[in-house]
């Protein structure tokens, strides 16, 4: 409780990018200003999906976000390590990319991989390789749960120092694998 309570502190100071201040890369501050913060409005979620009344307000942002970047970085193929999974691709049910939940076998092949908070019962005892490949150029990860889950944050920490980009968002974070972006670390509050 007391790490999680220091990093929620050291997070409050050091959030700055919040409106792409200080954010050198084009790409990330498009991504920034139109995909994570969506001032304009210019997603369209299934209405199916807006409408499940299970679905708690803070896991529909989450799940809208995910929506935004599947559909903002053209991803061919995403992958769900959740409980939740059928929720999150009810979601994507408007993108064209081939999704599959809860199976650590095609990470590899995978442009985009979501890991909620109880992935570990999944990915506990795999052994994960998810680096690009020659097929897959680009690669994103979304991880949940970065500094309250174990497992989570643990994945967090050794993947962060591999990623190019890596974006802090308290709650959650976003991991990009790509050679021709600009390397940067970003701390942020939607």
């Amino acid at each position: 409780m007391y790490s999680y309570l220091r990093e929620r502190i050291k997070h409050a100071v050091r959030f700055r990018h919040k409106r792409g201040f200080g954010v050198h890369s084009p790409f990330m501050f498009n991504l920034i200003l139109n995909v994570i913060r969506d001032k304009e409005k210019k997603f369209n979620y299934p209405e199916q999906a807006e409408h499940n009344r299970k679905i708690r307000l803070k896991q529909r942002k989450l799940y809208r976000l995910i929506c935004r970047l599947v559909c903002f970085l053209n991803v061919d193929y995403v992958l769900c390590f959740s409980a939740h999974s059928g929720d999150i691709l009810a979601y994507l049910s408007g993108s064209a990319a081939r999704k599959e939940a809860n199976q650590p076998r095609f990470m590899r092949e995978a442009g985009f991989i979501y890991i909620g908070k109880d992935a570990r019962t999944v990915l506990q005892d795999v052994v994960i390789d998810f680096l690009p490949t020659a097929t897959v150029r680009q690669k994103c990860i979304v991880i949940t749960d970065i500094y309250k889950n174990s497992f989570n944050a643990r994945l967090w920490q050794q993947w962060r120092g591999k990623a190019t980009v890596s974006v802090d968002m308290m709650w959650y974070g976003l991991l990009f694998f790509d050679e021709k972006l600009q390397k940067g670390r970003y701390n942020l509050i939607i």
